[in-house]
């Protein structure tokens, strides 16, 4: 069964690379967002459904991409077995980001080492895995950025219940997204397995052992029914 992963705000599949580098043995299948077009969620679905393909698949999607991944399982993917949401949620994640969407961000500030270590990696958090998203950071288009975070801003809460097994990887030192946002997470997914992991908002590229190991647990119960 192969696992395809959308990422995160960055939209490009780079900062995966720690999870893809242990997780062995498994068909992973890396999309990048969009970099042209409208960034909402449904046309960030109508744009990467054809990609899917239709070989039986998990869905990851991590942080901005959890609606999204919500969003293609609701089109009912003809080879779609189960979600994963990774440090994400379905309604506005933050309040912060109604303001936030609307100040000026300048990469200076963005790529400060203290500042992503608070809010986004933790104080233990590998040098490389630091310069790796500050790469990211300063690659990243400032429009899609706006756009993107516009996207979050103006995110309502679902009605429709995702029918799939679903697995909830939940870091408990989460500085961007609120606890209530991710406790919400569950009361649209039928099936979910919720697991709470110690570390930062960025936690498949700080805890990639860890969440293998879950991911591969899943995918290998989902196989197993």
């Amino acid at each position: 069964m192969r696992l395809v992963l959308l990422p995160g705000l960055n939209g490009s599949s780079a900062l995966f690379t720690p999870l893809l580098e242990t997780l062995a043995g498994i068909d992973c299948w890396p999309l990048s967002l969009p970099k042209q077009g409208a960034q909402d969620y449904p046309s960030l679905a109508d744009a990467l459904f054809e990609q899917l393909g239709t070989t039986p698949f998990v869905l990851l999607g991590e942080s901005f991409s959890g609606p999204l991944a919500y969003q293609l399982a609701l089109r009912q993917p003809t080879g779609l077995r189960g979600v994963i949401f990774a440090a994400s949620f379905l309604s506005r994640p933050n309040p912060a980001l109604t303001l936030l969407a609307h100040l000026p961000m300048p990469q200076a500030l963005a790529t400060q080492p203290w500042l992503l270590r608070a809010l986004c990696l933790g104080k233990t958090a590998d040098e490389h895995i630091l310069q790796r998203v500050q790469r990211e950071i300063r690659r990243l288009d400032q429009r899609l950025l706006r756009a993107r975070l516009t996207t979050l801003a103006s995110l309502q809460a679902p009605t429709q219940t995702v029918d799939l097994p679903c697995l909830h990887l939940w870091p408990q030192q989460d500085r961007l997204i609120a606890n209530s946002a991710a406790q919400r997470l569950a009361h649209i997914c039928s099936d979910i397995r919720q697991i709470r992991l110690d570390g930062p908002h960025f936690i498949l590229q700080t805890q990639p052992k860890a969440c293998a190991r879950a991911i591969a647990d899943f995918m290998e119960g989902i196989a197993a029914s």
